[in-house]
């Protein structure tokens, strides 16, 4: 019985810090537009429901989100050609690789298949504000992997 309960309390303590804050994505199919603190105040168009916390390093956000998975949007300090991106995925053996250039910047996406399963990552370089960021993410879905593709193409003043 006492396990029963702690199990409820568990689940009951996840959900409330689950619940959406100010300034998060909303559901539907219309992206909310989310403010990125670290990341100089940027916007990002996410579709979903999503949540903006610190980055991993702390110098940027990350995005957690059905629709992009967890997408990292920070400061480019050492800013790559595409070129040197491919070059860089090398080490990945990676499948489908494809680079576009933007006006500002460039994006970069491949897959492989490591010993999880299939990976599938997304790097996005923008040039906004005299700032270069980096927006970028690897996960195990196809879908979000284009959910992050599309999102990180919103990214602005």
């Amino acid at each position: 019985m006492l396990r029963i309960s702690l199990s409820v309390i568990a689940i009951l303590s996840f959900t409330a810090c689950g619940k959406k804050k100010e300034g998060e994505g909303g559901g539907g199919d219309k992206p909310a537009a989310l403010k990125l603190p670290k990341a100089d105040n940027l916007t990002i168009d996410v579709p979903g429901e999503a949540t903006v916390g610190d980055g991993i390093m702390g110098d940027g956000n990350m995005i957690q989100g059905e629709a992009v998975g967890a997408l990292t949007i920070e400061p480019d300090k050492k800013p790559q050609t595409l070129d040197e991106a491919k070059s860089d995925a090398g080490m990945y053996s990676p499948k489908n690789l494809k680079g576009d250039t933007l006006p500002d910047g460039w994006t970069l996406t491949f897959d492989n298949t490591g010993s999880m399963g299939a990976n599938y990552f997304v790097t996005v370089r923008r040039d906004i504000g005299g700032k270069t960021y980096k927006c970028s993410t690897t996960t195990g879905d196809a879908g979000q992997a284009k959910g992050a593709l599309a999102a990180c193409k919103t990214l602005r003043k």
